[in-house]
C-alpha cells in the first residue's frame, strides 16, 4: 500500500503517524470529553474568578460583548447565560467547588490517557494521579486567573501591546503544554520530546483566540438566532472543541516528530 511505502522520517511518513496515534487516541471521543469537562468545570470557576475581580455582575459579559461586537439581542442572551449577582456569590463558589471535585480532575485524566495511549507507553495506575490531575487542574486555573487579570488590567490597549500579550501568552502556553503531560506521564516523556507538540498547541489556540475575534460575532449571532440562551452554550461549547482538538491533535503529532528526530539521527 502506498501508506506502507513512505519514510517514516519524510513528512509524508510523519502525517500517517501523527494520523494512525491520533485514531488511537479516539480523537474526537478524547476532544469532545476535553471541551465538556471545561464548560462543566472551568467554566464556572471562571465565573467566579471575575466575581472577586470586577464587582459588576455582567463584567465578563459586556467584555465579551464589547469585543466580539455583539448584536443587541445576543448581547441580552449572553448576559442572561453568563451574568450573575453578588447575592450569589457563596452559591456560586460552591457550585464551582463541586464541579472542580466531581468533574475537574477528569480534565486532567483526559490529558494522560491522550498522552500514554499517543506515546504507546503503559503506565500503572496510581493513587497519586489524583494529586497530578489537582495540579494540572489549579494550572489551568492560574491560566484562566492570569487572562482575567489581563481582561481587567488593560482594557483600551493599543494594538502593539495585544501583540505583545500573545507571544506572552504562547511562551506561557508552551511552557504549560510541556509541564502538564510531563507530570502525568510521570516524567516518562522527556521535556525536550514534548516541547513540539506543546509549541503546535500554543501556537495553535493563539490562532484560535485571535480568529475567533473576526468570526465569533458571526457564529454566536447565528446559534442565538435559532436556538436562544442554549445557542449561546453551544456556541462557546464548539470553540472549547475547537481548541481541545488542537490539544489532542498535537498530542499525537509530538511522538510522530520524535520519532523522526530518532531516525534522522
Amino acid at each position: 500500500m502506498w501508506a506502507e511505502r513512505q519514510d517514516p522520517a519524510s513528512p509524508q511518513g510523519v502525517s500517517l503517524d501523527a494520523w494512525r496515534r491520533y485514531r488511537a487516541v479516539d480523537g474526537p471521543l478524547q476532544s469532545a470529553l476535553l471541551a465538556l469537562y471545561v464548560l462543566i468545570a472551568i467554566l464556572p470557576a471562571l465565573l467566579v474568578l471575575e466575581e472577586y475581580l470586577d464587582p459588576h455582575p455582567a463584567a465578563l459579559a459586556r467584555h465579551i460583548v464589547h469585543h466580539y461586537d455583539l448584536n443587541a439581542p445576543t448581547a441580552d442572551l449572553l448576559r442572561s447565560v453568563l451574568s450573575d449577582t453578588r447575592a450569589h456569590e457563596l452559591g456560586s463558589t460552591l457550585f464551582a467547588i463541586a464541579g472542580a471535585l466531581f468533574f475537574g480532575l477528569g480534565f486532567g485524566r483526559v490529558l494522560q490517557l491522550v498522552h500514554v495511549r499517543a506515546w504507546r507507553i503503559s503506565l500503572p495506575g496510581k493513587q497519586s494521579d489524583h494529586a497530578l490531575y489537582a495540579a494540572v487542574l489549579l494550572g489551568v486555573y492560574g491560566l484562566i486567573f492570569l487572562l482575567l487579570l489581563q481582561l481587567n488590567e488593560l482594557k483600551g490597549s493599543p494594538w502593539w501591546v495585544s501583540l505583545l500579550l500573545a507571544g506572552g501568552w504562547i511562551a506561557i502556553l508552551i511552557g504549560f503544554f510541556v509541564w502538564a503531560p510531563w507530570l502525568l506521564t510521570h516524567k516518562r516523556i522527556t521535556r525536550r520530546d514534548l516541547l513540539p507538540g506543546a509549541v503546535v498547541t500554543a501556537v495553535g489556540l493563539v490562532a484560535l483566540m485571535v480568529a475567533s475575534r473576526f468570526v465569533m460575532q458571526l457564529w454566536v449571532n447565528l446559534y442565538s438566532e435559532d436556538y436562544g440562551g442554549l445557542g449561546v452554550v453551544l456556541a462557546i461549547y464548539f470553540w472549547l472543541g475547537l481548541s481541545s482538538a488542537v490539544i489532542v491533535m498535537a498530542a499525537s503529532l509530538a511522538p510522530a516528530l520524535a520519532q523522526r528526530r530518532g531516525f534522522a539521527q
